[in-house]
């Protein structure tokens, strides 16, 4: 009876810790929102499409590069970490992430010297072709941009550097947070990382002449994440304290203080968990083909400048979206399916679904209102990226599917099904090589977002399938079709109020289009409350996440129960 109780007791715990989790998540997302629309709206307005573009370039390539730094520890950091809790105490977790702080270092010195001796001129020329390319560039524009590059070319080298070491630290703090579901500080930390680049970049482009404002964003994409691993450094560095202190005296109590600081300058090799580099291994594959099949790669292979902006733009909206939709999974999904299997509480199966519900209900309503409202988001942005709606209803359903299909891949990783994940990516590489041949000569830029959009449906689809045949998981039907009756209805819904909403011109000033732009998220709200109230008529949430509901300290949590 003794042992059911503490099972018991520790099942409710772990619900509790992933329950504040996704409030805490989500209870950050109005500001981090409101900070990237304005920024969005700066950039895309008072920038050119040309610097808009560039800049997206010189991202794409700090990604890149980012990839390979990282090894792929970021996504093993938030199994191992607790693992090694358990097994060893907080002093085994900071000789992990020691090796792994100076194995990325090692790594970053070679690619910094390489990028600031024999890489930095091919890469400038790559984007002074890009530049050169636009037809649609005006001279002073076009001019002004090859001198940024030809005067200040080693400034471009100099902030991706920055960013590369400032994204290892962050990475390691970031993992070590999340590892314990301190998402309090998880997102107090992400939200100044959110909030600092966005209000630094619209100050530099208000206050700075426009032959500097892409270099006063620069400087800001630098300042901002220096401040913000500052701040998660303080918090790791003040929770890893009192961790060691406790386990120092717990060691002092049991006489074993000295042999443990012994096995710690002897056996160097400890730092490293057993199945750590095979892990990574899988896990940097993972990283590398994420990059490979995604915006920040696919803007490579677009033709000119300006149709690097027009699918970053499309592809910013999509997920930025996406991104605010999914962020009360931040950190959840990876340490809960850790703690499930370390027999922490719950099932493999039944945590995959509350998962996968979750996502449902956020990301088919979401997504669907997302493509009707598509235009009017763009014109209220910004009237020049129109041209960017197709690129949106090309990647919302691709994108969206594909992030409801990483739960099963995110359960595998977890029971190192790695050869399931090997294959799924080799698939997303295949796919990507082949779909990137056939449709960009066909489609123009809408087949450059199709092949990285399809390729990860493909992987994702494969790792579903595979978790159903090895781990036992289950998708849940019947909720995905009452929660695909109920978007339907919600689209009905939208398509009929969207042609009450006032056309808007090209030429519009500031205040029509906030006008405009209230006016949508209004229509956005209709569409809301018309999609609970079908899925609530078609038979609402399953009980179990009624009940799990009910345990989230939420207000008005009741009458949400009764409306879902």
């Amino acid at each position: 009876m003794g042992t059911q109780n503490s099972k018991l007791k520790t099942q409710n715990s772990l619900a509790a810790q992933v329950s504040r989790a996704v409030v805490w998540n989500t209870l950050f997302v109005p500001l981090r929102l409101v900070a990237e629309v304005l920024s969005t709206l700066v950039k895309l307005n008072l920038l050119s499409q040309a610097g808009y573009g560039l800049l997206a370039l010189i991202s794409g390539a700090n990604n890149g590069l980012g990839t390979a730094i990282d090894m792929g520890t970021q996504r093993a950091m938030p199994k191992y970490i607790p693992e090694l809790s358990r097994s060893g105490g907080p002093r085994a977790v900071l000789r992990l992430l020691t090796a792994i702080f100076a194995a990325q270092l090692a790594v970053l010195l070679v690619v910094a010297v390489g990028l600031a001796s024999w890489l930095r001129g091919p890469y400038l020329d790559t984007l002074r072709e890009k530049i050169l390319a636009d037809p649609k560039l005006g001279a002073l524009d076009q001019m002004q941009l090859l001198g940024l590059l030809g005067g200040y070319g080693w400034l471009v080298i100099t902030a991706i550097i920055a960013l590369l070491f400032l994204g290892i630290c962050y990475d390691i703090f970031m993992a070590y947070l999340n590892s314990f579901f301190k998402q309090r500080t998880w997102n107090s930390v992400a939200l100044a990382a959110g909030l600092l680049p966005q209000l630094l970049s619209v100050a530099a482009i208000l206050l700075l002449p426009d032959q500097w404002d892409i270099l006063g964003v620069l400087g800001a994409t630098v300042l901002a994440p220096t401040l913000a691993v500052a701040l998660a450094g303080w918090q790791v560095f003040r929770l890893q304290l009192a961790d060691l202190r406790l386990q120092t005296e717990q060691e002092k109590a049991a006489g074993s203080e000295k042999a443990v600081r012994q096995s710690a300058i002897h056996h160097l090799q400890s730092a490293i968990p057993k199945g750590f580099v095979r892990y990574t291994a899988v896990s940097f594959l993972m990283t590398a083909t994420d990059f490979v099949a995604s915006a920040g790669f696919a803007i490579y292979l677009a033709g000119d400048i300006g149709d690097v902006a027009v699918l970053t733009a499309g592809a910013a909206l999509a997920k930025m979206a996406l991104g605010y939709l999914y962020t009360p999974m931040v950190g959840v999904q990876v340490p809960l399916f850790s703690r499930v299997r370390q027999g922490e509480g719950g099932t493999l199966n039944g945590a995959y679904q509350s998962l996968v519900r979750l996502q449902l209900l956020l990301f088919v309503p979401g997504g669907v209102g997302l493509m009707l409202l598509a235009q009017q988001a763009l014109l209220v942005i910004s009237p020049q990226y129109l041209v960017a709606a197709p690129i949106v209803w090309v990647l919302v359903p691709c994108l969206f599917v594909e992030s409801l299909l990483t739960t099963a891949h995110n359960a595998l990783i977890v029971y190192e099904k790695l050869g399931v994940i090997i294959a799924s990516r080799l698939l997303t590489l295949a796919a990507v090589a082949l779909l990137a041949l056939a449709l960009p000569p066909r489609l123009g830029l809408l087949g450059v977002a199709l092949a990285f959009g399809l390729s990860r449906v493909a992987a994702g689809a494969w790792a579903t399938g595979s978790g159903y045949r090895l781990l036992g998981l289950r998708w849940p039907w019947r909720f995905t079709a009452r929660v695909l009756g109920a978007s339907l209805a919600m689209a009905a819904l939208i398509l009929a109020a969207r042609g009450l909403l006032p056309t808007l011109p090209a030429a519009a000033g500031l205040a029509v289009r906030l006008r405009e732009a209230g006016l949508m998220f209004a229509l956005a709200a209709i569409g809301a409350v018309g999609f609970f109230t079908a899925l609530r008529l078609l038979g609402g949430l399953d009980a179990q996440d009624k009940a799990q509901l009910m345990k989230l300290k939420l207000p008005f949590k009741r009458w949400l129960a009764k409306l879902i």
